[in-house]
């Protein structure tokens, strides 16, 4: 579990925008140098657009109210009965109790997110998370209580195990449009890997809370994840027509084929850059970026995943590209004073919904667009630390976001058309 001061739920995001973050001290781009701007002057997000990420994740199953509830319903069940907040006379160790209440704390602020979500499917995926947390609070709350052991939930662990297996037997990737499929598809196998992945909580001393309340955690997120799946592929097989086929074989030859066109350009990348200047850091996160496609696509565990990773791969190449050919032809990204640091902002939003609406598909286009508003987010909450003056050097780190973001909103459509072109659409 996280600690109590950067929940879980944080981390993950933050992992899953890491690749677009980069990594600190390798170079800037703002042409300020010691020169400061006011903080009132930096963009407000709630003042300029509302709520981000502006662009959220969905899939194209309608996802039941009911079942929301009855995930909400599953929180309050876990957390029902047990006295939170703690004290010292319920849990002694302060660093233990410390750790129940931020995973509480967790799990009651993931229902409330759940309930101001943007679409289901993102309601879907916090309370999965929520549960999660909740569980940890009631499996460690358990075992003071002599309720529950670690070799209690390993064996429900094992029970989950053997139904993924059985999932997975039954699975088959019917369908009749490809991008709904592979969207589809792809949660099914991501919910599989999860299920059926061999990172059980190391086997620390049964004997202690934290321990029995880490693998309560783990039995319940490889639970939610399975549930999760076997949901949205059952509301999707009862939504197709009884003569619908399989899809497997035009996803997997689309993804082998974008692979392979991927192959040849990363024979063609110039090595990564070296230079230190003040877009050397951007260069080489995009550089790394489109390096790592291939392997995105091969690892896939499923043809649906590879084709999103085929996405993914593409828009990583073209969105270097379009870096690269900016900085030759002497265009550079530094800003020099607050109205540049907000036209970098709006000029990444308004990248990434112009790409939604250029995308022929935008399905397909969402989950990467969703990713680059997500990393704008990220970039956001460091404008919201500031105060009085700032030096334009501190903000290097969101500027280079707000590139990234928009090289990669840019490059989307493009992407998107060829992974389309190859799926026969």
């Amino acid at each position: 579990m996280g600690t109590p001061t950067a929940s879980r739920r944080g981390v993950l995001a933050a992992a899953g925008t890491a690749l677009l973050a980069g990594c600190s001290g390798l170079g800037g781009v703002s042409d300020g140098g010691d020169k400061t701007v006011r903080a009132a002057e930096l963009p407000d997000p709630t003042r300029e657009d509302g709520a981000t990420p502006v662009v959220v994740e969905t899939i194209p199953v309608d996802v039941e109210r009911t079942l929301l509830r009855s995930r909400v319903r599953r929180v309050t069940e876990l957390l029902d009965g047990i006295p939170v907040p703690f004290g010292p006379r319920e849990v002694p160790n302060g660093h233990v109790r410390e750790r129940l209440l931020g995973a509480a704390a967790d799990a009651t602020s993931g229902v409330e997110d759940a309930r101001a979500a943007r679409s289901r499917f993102v309601a879907l995926r916090q309370l999965r998370e929520a549960r999660s947390q909740a569980r940890y609070v009631a499996a460690g709350w358990a075992f003071a209580e002599g309720e529950k052991t670690a070799e209690d939930l390993r064996s429900q662990d094992r029970e989950t195990v053997g139904d993924a297996e059985s999932f997975r037997e039954r699975h088959e990737y019917l369908g009749t449009d490809p991008v709904r499929a592979a969207l589809v598809h792809a949660r099914v196998e991501r919910s599989l890997d999860v299920a059926l992945a061999d990172d059980r909580p190391p086997r620390g001393d049964d004997g202690k809370l934290l321990t029995v309340a880490e693998w309560g955690e783990h039995v319940e997120s490889d639970r939610g994840y399975l549930d999760d799946g076997q949901y949205l592929y059952d509301r999707y097989a009862s939504s197709l027509p009884a003569d619908a086929g399989s899809v497997a074989e035009t996803l997997s030859a689309a993804a082998e084929a974008v692979g392979s066109d991927l192959r040849v350009r990363q024979e063609d990348l110039p090595p990564e850059p070296t230079e230190e200047d003040e877009t050397w850091r951007l260069r080489y996160r995009l550089h790394d970026d489109a390096e790592d496609a291939v392997r995105r696509i091969e690892r896939a565990s499923g043809p649906a995943k590879a084709v999103l990773a085929a996405v993914e791969g593409l828009t990583a190449f073209l969105a270097y590209d379009r870096v690269r050919e900016r900085i030759e032809d002497g265009d550079g990204f530094g800003v020099e004073d607050a109205a540049g640091v907000r036209e970098a902002r709006s000029g990444a939003i308004e990248a990434i919904r112009a790409a939604l609406d250029e995308s022929p598909r935008p399905a397909l286009a969402r989950p990467v667009l969703a990713d680059a508003a997500t990393t704008v987010a990220f970039a956001d909450q460091d404008f919201a630390r500031y105060r009085g003056e700032v030096r334009l050097r501190r903000l290097d780190d969101p500027l280079r976001r707000y590139a990234t973001a928009t090289a990669r909103a840019r490059s989307v459509p493009a992407a998107c058309r060829r992974v389309l072109d190859e799926l026969g659409v």
